[in-house]
C-alpha cells in the first residue's frame, strides 16, 4: 500500500478504488485463441461454453469477473462472453478456455452484424425464453363504493347542520 508522504490535497488523488471504466469500445475476437462463445451451463468459478462450431468448452471465469467488478459482469444462461483458449495446455478430452469479456444486449446486437454468433441450445433456449417481464399488472383488483346518505346532526345551538357543510 502507498504511504501517504504528502498528506493534504495531494490525499485526495491516492485512493481510486471504485472508478468506472470507460466507454471506449469492447474488445472483438482478433486471432484465433480467441473466439465468441454462449454460456450454457453456470458452475460457480467455471462455467459451460458453446462455440458456434458446436464445440463445448470449460470456461474459467477470472478474479476480474468475480468480487467488486461482478455488477457489470453477470454471467447467466444465454450470455455471449468472449473466450480465450489455452495454448499451453496439452489436447486433452476436456478443452479449458478463459474468460475474456461478458458481452451485454446492446453489445451483443452489434456483435451480431460483423460476427457468426453461437445459437443457444434448444435445452437451455427453452428455460431463456419462457421468462417474461412486463409492466402490466395481471392482478384482479376490486373497487368497492361506499355512498353515505346525508345526515342531519344537531350542534349546541340546536341548528341544523349537514356532514356536506362541514
Amino acid at each position: 500500500m502507498v504511504k501517504n508522504t504528502k498528506g493534504g490535497k495531494g490525499a485526495k488523488s491516492m485512493a481510486r478504488k471504485s472508478f468506472a471504466a470507460g466507454a471506449a469500445g469492447f474488445p472483438v475476437p482478433t486471432c484465433d485463441m480467441e473466439q465468441l462463445a454462449i454460456v450454457t451451463k453456470m458452475f460457480g468459478p467455471s462455467c459451460d461454453v458453446l462455440l458456434a462450431d458446436g464445440t463445448k468448452l470449460l470456461c474459467h471465469i477470472r478474479n476480474k469477473f468475480k468480487g467488486r467488478h461482478k455488477s457489470g459482469n453477470l454471467i447467466s444462461l444465454g450470455t455471449i462472453v468472449l473466450i480465450g483458449y489455452r495454448e499451453w495446455e496439452p489436447d486433452t478430452s476436456r478443452k479449458n478456455c478463459d474468460l475474456l469479456f461478458v458481452y451485454d444486449n446492446l453489445q451483443t446486437s452489434s456483435l451480431a452484424d460483423r460476427f457468426t454468433l453461437p445459437d443457444i441450445p434448444s435445452d437451455t433456449k427453452d428455460f431463456v425464453s419462457d421468462i417474461l417481464f412486463d409492466n402490466f399488472d395481471t392482478s384482479h383488483t376490486h373497487t368497492h363504493t361506499h355512498t353515505i346518505d346525508d345526515t342531519t346532526t344537531t350542534k349546541n345551538g340546536g341548528s341544523d347542520a349537514l356532514f356536506d357543510d362541514l
